[in-house]
Parts: structure tokens; C-alpha cells; sequence
């Protein structure tokens, strides 16, 4: 059986031309496919089964923003939390970038509230490196932080350089890629609420009207008919549990050229969320396997959670886990939880290294190619 393909059926298809390679494997009287291509997917059957959305793997990024922090803010991480430093030292090429060059088709956004504007325009290391007079990039040149609006970034004041200033620019340039290529599998977002910090400038908690204004600023940018919603997917059946357990999710071709959000979050923020949301919310929750608005899971430890990741797949769930953390395989070349992490079948696999950082090694992550027949 290839590697990665738990389920025993494995097929390959390329968005322009096709590869294929089939081994067989049955479960609940159909056949499960697994997609072992780096986000460029398209239509594979076996007799009457469409290609459902949970029967694909696909690689994306882990915090798909990220600017590693110029050598004054790194240095002031370093003094202040030691081997911090490290697990923050990497770079993302923008998100078009990620989409058109490297293939990914899911990517990661942190998001903090800031309805006045200017809370994260004066970081604390920028202001004592100017005191200083140290050299470091420019930063925020065109003022997009000092207009009000949701804003993604890492951690205020230290960890603060991102390739996209706000969540309106993040997901106009997913929008403009999409726009472009419109034959494309669903783009996953996961969203994360971030509102706690150890620095001086002091995030705003989501809450209440908050969750109102992240679905604005994003039906502003994506319309409704091109976000994939949990009552899309719910559909007729009594709850969203019952639409995914066992068939799994839609058709990939009933869904091309759009987006799906994921909310990172669980916990008191998912669950705020839920509360101040009803059934037209635009984000699927990570949730417990028998709740009803259980669709997806975040399992992020695929060594920990290996069984559980592929009992979850096997039930048609969509689950997203991580291949690598805090920079240590790429700096180890330890390809032991990737490798586990593709394994399991888990549909969503994170990575900060979708191609090497050879500063430190050769380790990245890239799928499987085809088997041949």
C-alpha cells in the first residue's frame, strides 16, 4: 500500500493533465480516495463516487504571514525568552506566492481586533531600535495599520513583520489569485483570535460585536456564494455531524474557486464564538467528534494523536495536524513527523517549511508523488 494512503485506495489527478495510480481498499461499501498531490487536485472517481472534499491531502503553512524579526527584535526575543528566538526564525513568501509557486491550498492567519486603528502601529522594538539608531526594514510604509480593521501579525511590539498588514489585504490577494484560477480545489483559512500578550501593547479580547466584524470584513472582500459555510455543507440533514460522519464532505467539483474558514481557536474563544453566532456563521469550529457542528478537528501532535487522526478520518471528519514546530525538524533534518503526519491521512497537513530553509537543512515538506500503476 503507498505511504500515506491508511485507507487503501490512492489516486493522483493534476489540475491541468492527469496521473493516476490505484491500489485498492474498501470501507462502508465505497471507496475512499486520498489526494496526494500538493494542493493541486482535481476530479477523481471510482464508479459512481465524486471526489469528496475530506478525500484530499493537501499541504499549507503554518502562520502563511510570518516575517522572521529583524536582527534588533530578534535579539531582544533572544534576551528576553532565550530559544524563543528560534522557533520564530522563519519567513513566508507572500500568499500569492504560496498559492501560484508552491502549490498550497490552506494557509493560517492571526488576527487581532483593532477598530480604532494605530494599537499595533508603534512596536516597542521598532521605537528602541530607532533610540538606537540601529538599521532595520521599513515597516508598514503604505500606513495600512493605522486604519481601523481587524490586523494579522504574530505578537505586538517584538514579533510584529508580516507579508500582509491586515486581514481585508490578506484576503483580497487569496481573492485575486482565485479570481485568476477559478477551477481551483477549496482554499482553507484557519483563523486565529488572538487577544493575549506578554508585550506592552495589550490586544482586545473577541467578543461580542467582534465576531460581527470579522464576518463583516469578510463577506466584504468574498461573496457569500463563493465561502463554503457550514450550512452548505449541512445541507438537509439534521445536524452538521450527521451531513460529514461516515459520507464525508461535498464534492470537490460542487465547490471549486471558493473558500472555507476554519476558527483555530477552541476553548473559551470558540465558544464565545458559537454564542455570539447563529446558523449563517462563516466559520467551521473544532469541536469534540459527537457534537453536532463537529466537521473538522485540529489535531495538531500527529505522533501523540496518530490513532485518533486516522479513527477521524476513516469517519469522514476533515482534520488538520502540523509536520513540523518551532523549527526543530528543519534544524534536526528529522522527517519522522512529517512522515507520521502524512500517514495518517489527515486532509490538512501545516508546515513552516513547504520548501527548505537550507540555513539549516534539506527538510521540507512536499507530498508524495504518484505512484505509477
Amino acid at each position: 500500500m503507498p505511504r500515506g494512503d491508511p485507507n487503501g485506495f490512492l489516486s493522483h489527478e493534476m489540475e491541468g493533465g492527469v496521473q493516476r495510480s490505484r491500489s485498492r481498499g474498501e470501507r462502508g461499501g465505497f471507496w475512499l480516495v486520498a489526494l496526494l498531490v500538493t494542493g493541486q487536485v482535481a476530479t477523481a472517481a471510482f464508479g459512481a463516487e465524486p471526489l469528496r472534499i475530506n478525500q484530499q491531502q493537501l499541504v499549507g503553512t503554518h502562520n502563511s504571514y510570518h516575517i522572521a524579526p529583524d536582527a534588533f527584535a530578534m535579539a531582544m526575543i533572544a534576551a528576553a525568552a532565550g530559544d524563543e528566538a528560534k522557533a520564530i526564525d522563519y519567513t513566508r513568501r507572500p500568499l500569492s506566492e504560496q498559492l501560484e509557486e508552491r502549490g498550497l491550498r490552506h494557509f493560517e492567519l492571526d488576527c487581532y481586533l483593532d477598530p480604532e486603528g494605530r494599537l499595533f502601529r508603534s512596536p516597542l522594538a521598532l521605537t528602541m531600535a530607532k533610540v538606537a539608531a540601529a538599521e532595520v526594514p521599513p515597516f508598514d510604509p503604505q500606513g495600512a495599520l493605522a486604519e481601523p480593521g481587524i490586523k494579522v501579525l504574530h505578537s505586538p511590539d517584538v514579533d510584529f513583520r508580516t507579508t500582509c498588514y491586515t486581514l481585508r489585504e490578506a484576503l483580497a490577494e487569496v481573492k485575486a489569485w482565485s479570481d485568476a484560477h477559478p477551477q481551483h480545489v477549496p482554499i482553507f483559512l484557519l483563523i486565529e483570535l488572538k487577544s493575549d500578550s506578554f508585550t506592552a501593547t495589550q490586544p482586545l479580547p473577541w467578543e461580542g460585536e467582534a465576531f460581527a466584524s470579522l464576518h463583516r470584513e469578510i463577506a466584504d472582500v468574498w461573496p457569500r456564494e463563493r465561502i463554503l459555510t457550514p450550512a452548505d455543507v449541512q445541507g438537509e440533514a439534521a445536524t452538521l455531524r450527521d451531513a460529514v460522519a461516515g459520507k464525508g464532505w461535498p464534492a470537490v467539483d460542487d465547490h471549486r474557486g471558493k473558500v472555507v474558514f476554519l476558527l483555530d481557536n477552541e476553548g473559551s474563544d470558540r465558544d464565545r464564538y458559537l454564542e455570539a453566532t447563529d446558523e449563517s456563521r462563516l466559520l467551521f469550529v473544532s469541536v469534540d467528534r459527537e457534537h453536532p457542528l463537529a466537521a473538522w478537528m485540529k489535531r495538531n501532535d500527529p505522533v501523540g494523536q496518530e490513532q485518533e487522526i486516522r479513527e477521524l478520518v476513516r469517519e469522514g471528519f476533515l482534520v488538520r495536524t502540523r509536520a513540523d514546530a518551532g523549527t526543530r525538524e528543519a534544524r534536526d533534518n528529522d522527517t519522522r513527523r512529517r512522515d507520521l503526519a502524512i500517514a495518517t491521512g489527515a486532509q490538512l497537513i501545516s508546515t513552516d517549511y513547504p520548501e527548505p530553509d537550507r540555513r539549516f537543512s534539506e527538510y521540507s515538506v512536499q507530498l508524495p508523488p504518484p505512484a505509477t500503476p
